[in-house]
């Protein structure tokens, strides 16, 4: 854009500014007419607010905290069964197992893991990462679940299997 083209829009601009705010005030009129309101003859009672002597009871959310922290390592994992703090956890199962997840893999590279889901997502199955420590050092699992049906999930199992080119497992999902 050339200067006297960029002075001439410049100058368009300021003009249409200047008119959006001058304008109204021109065409206004009279506007709304004032209300008067007549003032209030009699007193207001101010009432008092009324000290609170009860104390709130007894709570044990800051032993219940402590008790958390003490489970959980320095680097956010629980110290009972290695997995990251908040995530879903996947054991063993067991005969009691109610909820089951499919293990897709297991990778010591989280951007391998997280690609690896993203293919799960992206072939519809509902996937997700589960970070665990082990003697082999931290390891990213992909998992599709959860799952109530035993059945089911070793369907889904074999099919992720084959779909995939991997060797699935059934999991339990605990909380």
């Amino acid at each position: 854009m050339d200067e006297l083209m960029r002075y001439r829009v410049t100058g368009a601009l300021f003009l249409f500014a200047l008119a959006v705010i001058v304008l109204p005030m021109v065409f206004d009129g009279d506007g709304l007419a004032p209300v008067v309101v007549s003032p209030i003859d009699e007193q207001v009672e101010v009432v008092p607010v009324p000290t609170i002597e009860a104390i709130a009871p007894p709570s044990d959310y800051l032993q219940d905290a402590r008790a958390l922290a003490e489970q959980v390592d320095e680097e956010g994992f629980d110290t009972r069964h290695g997995t990251r703090f908040g995530e879903p956890v996947l054991t063993l199962p067991a005969p009691d197992t109610a909820v089951w997840a499919v293990q897709a893999g297991s990778f010591a590279e989280r951007d391998n893991a997280l690609q690896f889901r993203d293919r799960l997502r992206g072939a519809g199955f509902e996937a997700f990462l589960s970070s665990v420590k082990t003697d082999d050092g931290l390891r990213h699992r992909v998992a599709v679940g959860p799952y109530l049906d035993e059945r089911e999930a070793e369907v889904l199992r074999g099919n992720i299997s084959e779909r995939f080119d991997t060797e699935a497992q059934l999991m339990a999902f605990a909380d």
